[in-house]
């Protein structure tokens, strides 16, 4: 069972990387044999880091094993991707925060309450959700809300990114907190790789030997304090721009999803 759970999840991280493919939708992957072996990856080239740098950071795990990102809204609730919480029953997920560690230290919760975008349905749109956690958060040095963006980020502009998994096709697991400068990408551009899957409601960063991959869904990008952007996929590593839930589109929606 446990083998047949590994293989499970291994086939959702990967489909991260092109998440279309949850609904049927036939998205343009591009097959090289790099893109194949870059699909677990986390952060590419990212650096290593500490928890105390980013103190919002969560951690989600499925039956105890990392499976993507998070981040601390407030002592009771964290925000993340549909993708991550949408696919386990309730009751396999957890969340760890205030640790380096994706799978140990810090503090754990379940979830007493999941609230996915009512529009969500496997795709990179919508791609948002809500966790009310058992219990409240002890805030600490290394465990903190971030606020929410209110305005789109614009191109160019320079935003941090965090998250767990390998940083190199030489890693074969990773638990440690990377992080990586990334770019915001020009929107026309972004819509040249993406010509029908980037909404209003995503945004872009590209840049060529750094960026998120496919264990990063949730990754939070975050510019002077606040978290404007989470990792929802690419078709391919570095070689097409990273989409990321555009969340100052839908900071109504968290204020009123965690009120149900």
């Amino acid at each position: 069972m446990k083998a047949l759970f590994s293989l499970v999840c291994l086939l959702l991280l990967n489909l991260c990387l092109a998440s279309e493919f949850l609904i049927g939708k036939h998205a343009n992957v591009k097959n090289s044999s790099s893109n194949k072996e870059k699909t677990s990856l986390g952060i590419y080239n990212g650096k290593k880091t500490s928890i105390h740098k980013f103190p919002y950071m969560v951690s989600i795990l499925v039956d105890k094993a990392y499976f993507g990102s998070g981040v601390i809204l407030n002592a009771h609730w964290i925000l993340t991707t549909g993708f991550n919480v949408n696919w386990f029953p309730q009751d396999e997920l957890s969340f760890r925060v205030g640790s380096t560690d994706s799978e140990d230290g810090g503090q754990t919760f379940t979830a007493a309450k999941l609230v996915v975008h009512e529009n969500y349905t496997g795709s990179w749109d919508y791609d948002i959700a809500v966790v009310k956690l058992n219990k409240p958060i002890k805030f600490s040095k290394n465990a903190k809300p971030i606020k929410l963006g209110t305005k789109s980020l614009k191109a160019a502009t320079k935003a941090v990114i965090a998250g767990w998994g390998p940083s190199s096709q030489s890693e074969t697991k990773s638990t440690t907190l990377l992080t990586a400068k990334v770019t915001v990408y020009d929107r026309k551009k972004c819509e040249k790789a993406y010509p029908s899957d980037l909404t209003p409601r995503l945004m872009c960063t590209y840049d060529t030997k750094v960026g998120p991959c496919g264990s990063d869904c949730g990754d939070p990008l975050v510019y002077k304090k606040a978290v404007y952007g989470l990792y929802a996929g690419s078709y391919n590593c570095l070689s097409d721009p990273a989409l990321y839930v555009d969340l100052p589109v839908f900071v109504n929606w968290v204020k009123w999803a965690m009120k149900q």
